[in-house]
């Protein structure tokens, strides 16, 4: 009796485990069929795009961007030249070319050109010409945002202050209102004369308007607790919000709002403003040029301008051209290409409301935007910067912002130090820049799972296929704002093509670890060599010499291996053959290099790949690995690095001779066969500042011997728990910060000269127990308060010197 009731318990516990099991496998082995992968594009129906004197040509159709008729997908930073002290327009430019960029979007904002009616002003930092130019020497070409309104966080929206009051209706086809705004253009178009594309200059885009008929800011003349006035058309009043936003209520002025968007373009046009590409904001039934520009769509999945912490829906795969972010839209998906302007990439935050936008957040979007269809990418914002001021008089918005600092948690902050973020974006960045011309045709594929996935789901795998019904990527992440996210053990995923099932992988299973994402090809051909499926990452491609190279990264959690269709010969590393083709088996967290057919492959740990930049001219290009920044300064290359004396770097392929004349050059230890290893050393700076704590909450920088001949910067980085601090010199107020938990990190270098002879203040102030904004807060940053109302901590401030190096990379 008791051996039958042992083997029925043993039972059960065998068919409780085999159902768990089954449950398990059947919830990690995914399947996704892309035979039906189709889409009709559209041509010749948009008035859009364009050529120039050299015979190039930027055109588009209903599903992509094409350069000289061939598909291209451009990556866009936005960095606000007027926000930035132009002596340092050229480094700045060249952080974001080495971080992928290769559009550069940027305002005009108008009420600082037209501070005083009639008096412009492009002087200095204003001076949007020099910074044109400067984006076409670093080869960069630039999306021009013209306004009139803009928005960005400014006074009025970029309003000038002398048109509030008069009776003109604003943002609309109100004549006098108008005059004005032709004004406008008409100088615009005089500062960027021989700049645009037709004239072979670097200007690709213009942007029209901003937020048309959907967003507006609030004007700078306002008292306490009286209602808001708005930057609106009068008629406009009931159907606009604040910030980014869904809009259900539609736009009974949507006619007027056609014909208004329609005149600014006439407008542009007759002022020079002549592009390939116009664009006007997309979103929440915001207003466009009908068939005359491009809708482009945002995604911020940490507003301040809305109430609370909840799980965004921007990390769900959808089909995003069909079905934007922020719909319904007022335009017909089908005519236009999914374009993304503003994908948050950061944020600003108010004294009330404080999210912190980490880092980490940044990749996984991208890989959720791209791989639901679009194809443009656009980051607001890519690099900070600091809204400028006459004396105290600020041209920030206002409504509870910084008063001065626009850092917007950026990948380049707000003093140009690269943050956390930077880093894991450049591998979207890249791979995009070198394989979006075979990705751009191919159409978003979404599995059966997906409808299931809720923003708070962290269980069920997120991912989508692009693909033509044979070829394509896919796509994957593990990641949800305001989410802990778990690894994703035991994962499986079959894709039924035209040819058959691929499966990733092959053989065995993997984990996506929590947080991380992945973009593996299949049935594709990189340079003539016939890759059936990897599981490794396209990183980016280039030719040296007439040779060919292609670099990718392999994703921890997941053993790296590339299949070539057939029996193909591969030379440098080991292979076997499985069913009929050729397996290229890479060792994890190592770098491999191989070749194929006489193109040079490697695989880099996504640890490695972060590090690496490309450098260099067409047939002439390197890869470069460094834990310092690495920028492309023509001949030269120049290393970037924070604290580090001694920068070690190596190249692909490798440089023979390498010389500085700055720093002391020895050869490493060879990192693998086609590569060559260096390290550049400079010597140790004693800057000659002092900081002095004068009390528990004030601060004074003492920098009289200050010397920087010899640096590239100097960065004060205040660790501290507190409600805001804020920077004084000359009386004045030079940058400020809103607690969020992120250090507040600011740089000397744009202030050596005043140093000489001005000392530099900051200001602590306490954080109190009743704060509006700690809901936003990490639970780990919550002081406890206790008995006490308030509390202030400062940890010690840590002073890191940035050294800046060059070096000359050749062969000879």
């Amino acid at each position: 009796m008791k051996k039958n009731k042992f083997v029925t318990v043993l039972s059960l516990i065998l068919f409780l485990f085999c159902t768990v099991y089954m449950d398990l496998v059947a919830q990690n082995n995914y399947s996704i069929d892309i035979t039906g992968a189709k889409y009709e594009v559209q041509r010749g129906h948009l008035d859009l795009g364009g050529s120039n004197t050299k015979g190039e040509t930027i055109g588009l159709n209903s599903f992509y961007l094409e350069r000289n008729g061939k598909p291209f997908i451009p990556v866009i930073g936005e960095f606000h030249f007027s926000r930035y002290p132009h002596q340092y327009w050229d480094e700045q430019l060249k952080k974001m070319k080495a971080g992928g960029i290769t559009v550069v979007a940027t305002y005009v904002f108008w009420n600082m050109h037209e501070f005083k009616e009639g008096k412009f002003d492009w002087s200095g930092d204003l001076d949007v010409r020099r910074f044109t130019e400067l984006c076409a020497k670093n080869g960069l070409e630039v999306l021009m945002r013209i306004g009139p309104f803009a928005h960005g966080e400014i006074r009025n929206g970029g309003l000038p202050d002398w048109l509030y009051g008069r009776p003109i209706d604003v943002r609309s086809n109100d004549q006098v209102y108008l005059y004005y705004v032709n004004r406008l253009y008409q100088q615009i178009g005089q500062q960027l004369k021989g700049l645009l594309f037709k004239d072979g200059g670097p200007v690709v885009g213009v942007q029209l308007e901003n937020e048309y008929q959907h967003s507006t800011a609030p004007w700078g003349f306002t008292y306490q607790d009286a209602p808001k006035e708005r930057t609106v058309a009068g008629r406009d009043k009931k159907i606009i919000q604040d910030g980014v936003g869904i809009n259900n209520m539609g736009n009974e002025f949507a006619d007027v709002g056609r014909d208004h968007m329609k005149t600014l373009k006439k407008l542009a046009i007759d002022a020079g403003l002549v592009a390939p590409i116009y664009t006007a904001t997309g979103w929440g039934f915001a207003t466009i040029v009908e068939k005359g520009s491009i809708p482009v769509m945002a995604g911020y999945a940490y507003p301040f301008w809305t109430a609370g912490n909840s799980p965004s829906p921007f990390y769900l795969f959808k089909n995003i051209h069909q079905k934007p972010d922020y719909s319904p839209v007022s335009y017909d998906v089908n005519l236009y290409p999914s374009l993304a302007a503003e994908l948050g990439t950061g944020m600003a935050v108010t004294y009330s409301r404080r999210p912190r936008v980490r880092g980490e957040s940044f990749l996984p979007m991208m890989v959720r935007t791209v791989g639901s269809g679009t194809n443009g990418l656009g980051f607001y914002m890519y690099h900070g910067g600091t809204t400028p001021s006459i004396g105290n008089y600020f041209f920030t918005e206002g409504a509870g912002l910084h008063n001065k600092s626009y850092d917007y948690q950026a990948p380049i902050g707000e003093f140009g130090n690269v943050s956390s973020g930077y880093y894991p974006l450049k591998l979207m960045n890249y791979f995009l820049k070198s394989y979006g011309n075979d990705l751009a045709p191919l159409y978003p594929i979404l599995p059966l799972t997906n409808d299931n996935i809720k923003e708070t789901n962290t269980t069920t795998l997120r991912y989508s296929v692009r693909g033509d019904g044979d070829k394509g990527y896919l796509f994957m992440h593990n990641f949800q704002d305001h989410l802990d996210m778990k690894d994703l053990p035991g994962l499986k995923i079959n894709v039924v093509t035209k040819s058959g099932m691929i499966t990733f992988p092959e053989t065995g299973i993997f984990t996506l670890k929590a947080g991380s994402s992945a973009i593996f090809p299949f049935n594709v051909n990189y340079d003539g060599i016939a890759i059936r499926m990897a599981t490794v990452q396209p990183f980016c491609s280039f030719s040296n010499n007439n040779k060919k190279y292609n670099v990718m990264l392999s994703v921890d959690g997941i053993a790296p291996e590339i299949i070539l269709k057939g029996k193909m010969k591969v030379n440098g590393i080991k292979t076997l053959m499985r069913e009929g083709n050729t397996v290229i088996i890479c060792s994890a967290e190592k770098i491999n290099e191989f070749e194929i057919n006489g193109v040079l492959f490697l695989v880099l740990p996504d640890s490695e790949a972060k590090k690496a930049y490309l450098i260099g001219e067409s047939n002439n290009q390197k890869l470069v690995v460094s834990n310092a920044l690495v920028l492309d300064n023509g001949e030269k290359t120049t290393l970037v690095s924070n604290n580090q004396e001694q920068i070690d770097f190596y190249t692909f392929p490798a440089s023979t001779n390498v010389t500085s004349v700055e720093g002391k050059l020895t050869k490493s230890k060879l990192v693998f066969k086609n590569s060559s290893a260096w390290r550049v050393s400079v010597p140790k700076v004693d800057t000659g500042i002092k900081l002095v704590q004068a009390d528990n909450s004030h601060f004074v920088i003492k920098a009289g011997t200050m010397d920087l001949s010899k640096v590239n910067d100097l960065f004060i980085t205040f660790d501290y728990r507190g409600d805001r601090g804020i920077c004084m010199m000359n009386g004045e107020l030079q940058t400020d910060d809103l607690y969020t938990s992120k250090p507040w990190t600011i740089g000397l270098k744009r202030y050596q000269e005043v140093l000489k002879t001005t000392d530099m203040y900051f200001y602590f102030m306490p954080m109190q127990k009743d704060a509006p904004y700690l809901s936003y807060l990490d639970k780990e940053v919550l002081p406890d308060f206790g008995d006490k109302k308030s509390f202030l901590e400062i940890k010690q401030p840590q002073l890191s010197v940035e050294y800046k190096v060059n070096v000359v990379l050749s062969n000879k």
